[in-house]
């Protein structure tokens, strides 16, 4: 029992943004199914599964990255030069294994570096990590030579369009992921260091974390989901294109801030980060079912995206006011009282 209670301790409850953005989830599957045809249709949602699964494999770590108090802008970048590596594997006719443990391992030096950088150089995150797409970017550009890679083997492709004992992969996939981590962040001892660091790093040092191997380790982990995201990405297109992730960075922190973590760190779940993915996808969906312009859509996300942290920085306001009262109780309660008669 007493194990079962020092557990429980650690399991993030769900806040009231991330059942907003459920609520706003289910708002928008009645709108588009109102006014959308086959929006509802067994091989619409397929379709958006397939989508977005390299999305919402990505936004996993994107979350972790997030709730240690960082930023990961090059991820997008990162896919780009990790989809080509793939992509020139399969012309070679490489091992399926062997490329998929390449893509993965790239994707974790990448993830390695970013955490030292920010970690041993201490560049602040949006600095190391803007400066990695940039450098990434530029790297896409020379390794495509300004063509695209078209015509791969479809190794990758069952990934997602496949199916397991009827089930679509893509689902099976998406819950395996999101299962696996929320285990992860909830019950494992390096997924409450990530909450400890994301909520002080000072505090969590004080109390025996080492919070630099916590950052490292995370985006290492975020650089490992993101080589997971580039197998995924090849298999759906089948080809790279020069403009490969280009917007899979914000898409990402769009579907985690939304999904309800805070960009502070500290708070948030990976169950809000999905219902902050489908929320997108289906948006982009309805959207291209209506015929409006892509634009619109951009301009919800930012929307909601300045809406979510506005909020955000409204509830740590609240949570520091909060914490200074109890302080200013708590000290008033240690004062010695002061008799008036003499």
């Amino acid at each position: 029992m007493a194990a079962t209670a020092a557990v429980r301790r650690f399991i993030p409850k769900p806040s009231r943004r991330e059942y907003f953005t459920v609520i706003l989830l289910a708002a928008e599957l009645i709108i588009f199914s109102l006014l959308a045809p086959n929006f509802l249709s067994v091989r619409n949602f397929e379709t958006v599964l397939r989508n977005s699964t390299d999305l919402a494999v990505i936004s996993v770590g994107m979350t972790m990255v997030i709730l240690i108090g960082g930023i990961d802008i090059s991820a997008g970048s990162a896919l780009g030069v990790v989809a080509i590596v793939v992509g020139w594997l399969l012309q070679a006719s490489v091992n399926p294994i062997v490329i998929a443990a390449v893509a993965i391992g790239i994707g974790a030096a990448i993830g390695s570096i970013n955490g030292l950088l920010i970690t041993r150089a201490r560049i602040p995150d949006i600095i190391a990590t803007l400066g990695m797409s940039s450098i990434l970017r530029a790297l896409v550009f020379g390794m495509l030579g300004g063509r695209w890679l078209t015509g791969l083997p479809p190794v990758f492709a069952p990934l997602t369009r496949g199916q397991l004992f009827g089930i679509s992969f893509p689902l099976l996939l998406i819950a395996g992921f999101y299962l696996a981590f929320w285990y992860l962040l909830t019950f494992r001892p390096f997924g409450r260091h990530i909450y400890a660091v994301g909520n002080s790093a000072e505090v969590a040092t004080l109390a025996g974390i080492d919070a630099r191997r916590v950052r490292v380790a995370t985006y290492a982990l975020m650089g490992a989901l993101v080589g997971v995201g580039a197998l995924i990405y090849v298999g759906r297109l089948g080809s790279v294109e020069i403009t490969v992730g280009i917007d899979l960075a914000i898409a990402a922190i769009a579907a985690v801030v939304i999904g309800g973590t805070s960009i502070t760190g500290g708070r948030g779940s990976v169950v809000g980060t999905l219902a902050g993915v489908f929320f997108m996808a289906i948006m982009k969906n309805g959207i291209l079912l209506l015929g409006v312009p892509s634009l619109w859509e951009r301009a919800v996300v930012g929307a909601l995206l300045v809406l979510s942290v506005l909020v955000d920085i409204l509830i740590n306001r609240r949570v520091q006011q909060q914490q200074r009262r109890e302080i200013a109780k708590h000290r008033a309660g240690l004062r010695p009282s002061v008799s008036t008669r003499a």
